[in-house]
């Protein structure tokens, strides 16, 4: 679980998070949303130690990573999976060797552990016989999964997903989200997922708060999501044309 208590973050003396308290629960897929800019993104990178908050705590498993020594820091830090908004791929790098790359810097284990660990979760995302291929060979749903094997290979006990669905198509998105949604469960770990995708929100969302203007606005499931009457974030929900007539049909039963 990772909790933050009343965590507050300014740059120049602009205040871009105010007071912000949540819970990410253990075993659930854990979503942000907000309007681009509103203050999602930098929450995630106080998180995971990019930027520091002026107040606040940020607990995982109730130890507090703000304030903790470097040397427990990098310990945090080893049980936490990232999965990047464009992948983040080494184009002069194997799928293989891709996926190892954690346990090459991180671990000593040896050459034939670390290529059966990296077989082991490309075999998960449905990637097996893919471990020679480069990254160039490969499609944009491919190398979402391949990334997603490289962020548990270490198996790690927080993944934090950046718009893990961002410049895929609607039926590989659903994949993506649904695979998330599995690994969650199944490795029992505190995903952390930032989006604007409201199909992502409806298909797997547990936990999501909505963060407006940089303060922590709503917070619910994704049945909550459709019937909420909280004006900002029903803006923000039927944005498009879509979610609205969506909406018109669900009201009229």
């Amino acid at each position: 679980m990772i909790e933050v208590r009343h965590v507050t973050k300014s740059f120049n003396q602009d205040t871009v998070l105010k007071d912000i308290s949540h819970r990410f629960e253990r075993g659930k897929v854990n979503i942000i949303i907000g309007q681009s800019g509103s203050g999602k993104s930098v929450l995630a990178k106080c998180m995971v130690g990019l930027h520091r908050p002026e107040v606040g705590e940020i607990l995982y498993d109730g130890q507090d990573f703000v304030r903790m020594p470097i040397q427990e820091k990098r310990v945090i830090r080893q049980d936490i999976g990232m999965l990047f908004q464009a992948s983040a791929l080494f184009d002069n790098l194997t799928v293989e060797e891709n996926v190892m790359f954690p346990l090459t810097m991180f671990t000593n284990m040896s050459r034939p552990e670390m290529q059966k660990r990296a077989g082991e979760v490309l075999e998960r995302v449905n990637l097996s016989g893919k471990n020679h291929l480069y990254p160039a060979e490969t499609s944009g749903g491919m190398q979402k999964r391949i990334a997603i094997a490289r962020a548990i290979v270490m198996k790690p006990k927080y993944l934090y997903c950046d718009e893990p669905n961002s410049g895929l198509d609607p039926l590989t998105s659903i994949v993506i989200d649904q695979l998330i949604s599995e690994i969650t469960k199944e490795m029992d770990i505190t995903t952390v997922v930032i989006t604007h995708d409201m199909n992502s929100v409806i298909e797997i969302g547990e936990n999501i708060m909505f963060i407006y203007k940089g303060e922590k606005w709503w917070e619910g499931e994704k049945e909550d999501i459709i019937n909420t009457d909280n004006a900002e974030i029903n803006e923000f929900v039927y944005a498009s044309e879509f979610m609205k007539t969506l909406k018109e049909k669900l009201q009229r039963g």
